[in-house]
């Protein structure tokens, strides 16, 4: 599927002649589904973490505080429940640490253990930053599109053969009430049938339930536990 096949596909359910090309259209019907499509995606990009969206980053240390290229261009946000990893020393970083914090560690050139990080100018900053250490953490990539259906990705349409790389029926359907609702009628079912749809596509999506990696019971006792050796 692509932009030209979601946008025939909704014409056809909405009764409008469908397209032979979109992103070269003059009709104001084609142009307004293409700016609701681009609407309707960075909804779906904003509403999960789409596991096909979801980058590990790997990086040197520079020594710099903030990293200057970190995160990178395509960065949206971290994973949900994500943690900084200092790969070189086998520790998670503390953080994202309140300015505060921040402030009295940084200025008193402690040395905390492990490191603290936090986003300073829109930059990832984490104290201390020892050269050539590497780092890694995950985030959701802002580029939701593949260029002509490639492996070169973007955060905009720009062919009539990009596709999105998240599923694409939602978008149709999303396509189908934002339509409705930009002419005045009604949209509540075309609503619904949008929310099930997504409901189900996140609920695949989802990893399966958080294993903690932590130690367990630590500091307290299972219900099972009995002390000593039980003879049979």
């Amino acid at each position: 599927m692509s932009l030209l096949s979601i946008i025939q596909n909704v014409c056809a359910e909405i009764d409008l002649d469908q397209p032979a090309a979109v992103m070269s259209s003059a009709d104001p019907q084609i142009r307004q589904l293409l700016i609701l499509s681009t609407r309707a995606a960075r909804d779906l990009l904003k509403d999960h973490d789409w596991s096909v969206l979801t980058t590990t980053r790997d990086f040197t240390a520079t020594g710099v505080i903030p990293e200057p290229a970190e995160p990178p261009s395509d960065f949206k946000r971290f994973v949900a429940n994500s943690m900084i990893w200092n790969v070189s020393r086998l520790w998670s970083l503390n953080g994202p640490l309140e300015p505060g914090a921040w402030d009295r560690l940084t200025i008193l050139n402690s040395n905390p253990v492990p490191q603290v990080w936090r986003m300073l100018g829109g930059k990832l900053a984490f104290f201390p930053n020892d050269t050539g250490e590497t780092l890694r953490y995950e985030y959701v990539s802002s580029n939701w599109i593949a260029v002509g259906g490639g492996t070169t990705y973007a955060d905009n349409w720009a062919n009539d053969t990009d596709t999105a790389r998240f599923p694409e029926d939602l978008l149709e359907l999303s396509l189908i009430w934002r339509w409705k609702r930009a002419k005045g009628l009604d949209y509540g079912e075309e609503l619904e049938n949008y929310e099930r749809a997504k409901e189900a596509a996140v609920g695949a999506d989802r990893a399966a339930q958080p294993m903690s990696m932590s130690m367990p019971y630590r500091g307290e006792v299972p219900e099972n536990y009995r002390p000593g050796t039980i003879t049979v």
